[in-house]
């Protein structure tokens, strides 16, 4: 009868076991996440960097071209859109609008549009003076806003003049977190 009843015993378990188990492939898992994390932040940082060296570049080759830095004289574009429609080549040396565009400063597939989407013959009619109707026509033939993004989606930072007016421009990415200012600039790109 005993020999039986072990026969049939069978090792389960215990609630414990199953705990420290469960929370050891959690430690694990929390390592892992923060290690993948960690090694996209550093990529998304080096892309980052790369871009802006890109965007500096472009800006340099504009300001040969043209004498001027990116700019928006009738300030209707933000500092953003200035960028992009300078480097694309739809803004002119003196800010003006020009249609079919300018050769491209930038490459495209850096930021991921395509030029040749632009099809002349449904180019609309349209005026710097009166509004945002080439950014919504941009905006609408690109599929996103017409500003370049860095990684993290955001709008780099684009400032011409600058603030303090020392002369030249500042291009920045705001970082993962998005914002600047006091607290939240630790983590801008200034990269040189």
């Amino acid at each position: 009868g005993f020999r039986a009843c072990m026969i049939y015993h069978k090792k389960a378990f215990t609630l414990l076991e199953l705990m420290v188990v469960i929370a050891i492939i959690g430690i694990l898992l929390g390592i892992l996440f923060t290690g993948w994390n960690y090694i996209n932040d550093q990529q998304y940082r080096k892309k980052t960097e790369l871009e802006i060296v890109g965007l500096r570049n472009a800006i340099d080759e504009y300001l040969t071209d043209f004498g001027e830095y990116p700019n928006c004289p009738k300030e209707i574009c933000t500092p953003g859109e200035t960028l992009f429609m300078s480097l694309a080549g739809f803004h002119n040396e003196n800010g003006g609008l020009e249609l079919p565009p300018y050769p491209s400063k930038i490459p495209s597939h850096l930021f991921h549009y395509d030029l040749l989407a632009f099809d002349e013959t449904e180019i609309p009619q349209i005026s710097h003076d009166g509004g945002k109707s080439l950014q919504l026509w941009l905006a609408k033939t690109l599929g996103k806003d017409p500003a370049f993004l860095d990684p993290w989606g955001n709008e780099y930072q684009y400032e011409y003049p600058t603030e303090a007016d020392a002369g030249g421009y500042r291009l920045f990415s705001l970082g993962p977190d998005g914002r600047t200012g006091d607290q939240f600039s630790r983590d801008d790109l200034f990269p040189n």
